[in-house]
């Protein structure tokens, strides 16, 4: 019981510390935009981001199934953030980043932690086997998605050299793991 409330107590600190640091955070962000500016330019980039980071890292120091909640609060806050990010940054040159970037990003990122959530939480499978999924997911999928939506909205090349080395590596990465954690079980 001891052990329980000393986590509980300790949880409580390490919130309460991360509140105050964002907080803190925020508010130099405002008081040097505001002396430099005399009023509030951009100083919202990081006051959002702060904000959103608050809300999706604060569960984590919950009793009971913090990182469920981060996720789910992540889940539904990601699109409207990067909605708001999106018209802040909006420049002549930058205009409507969101639904060809941050849309198409967000959702297949918000997928692959859905599924490594569910992979560590009730896979019956070894941490080593677990971490290739996690590699082979998130460098030879996620990453050449994010990156075919970057390039496609900058006008480049979205089949580079650097992103089948991406790919490439991932896989045998994801192979080896694989290996050792076959060997290891």
């Amino acid at each position: 019981m001891s052990k329980e409330k000393d986590k509980m107590k300790s949880n409580k600190l390490i919130f309460t510390v991360f509140t105050l640091a964002c907080f803190v955070a925020m508010g130099v962000c405002l008081i040097v935009d505001i002396a430099t500016n005399q009023h509030v330019t951009w100083a919202l980039c990081p006051l959002l981001s702060v904000a959103f980071g608050w809300a999706v890292l604060s569960p984590l120091t919950a009793k009971k199934h913090g990182v469920l909640f981060s996720l789910g609060v992540l889940t539904v806050l990601i699109l409207p953030y990067l909605y708001v990010l999106s018209k802040i940054t909006a420049t002549t040159d930058r205009a409507g980043w969101f639904v060809p970037i941050g849309l198409p990003s967000a959702i297949a990122g918000i997928v692959a932690l859905w599924i490594l959530f569910l992979l560590f939480r009730f896979a019956k499978v070894n941490v080593w086997g677990k971490l290739a999924v996690s590699v082979f997911l998130l460098g030879a999928v996620i990453a050449p998605v994010v990156s075919y939506f970057v390039d496609t909205h900058m006008g480049q090349n979205p089949f580079t050299w650097d992103m089948l080395l991406t790919v490439v590596v991932a896989v045998v990465v994801s192979v080896v793991l694989g290996i050792v954690g076959y060997v290891k079980g």
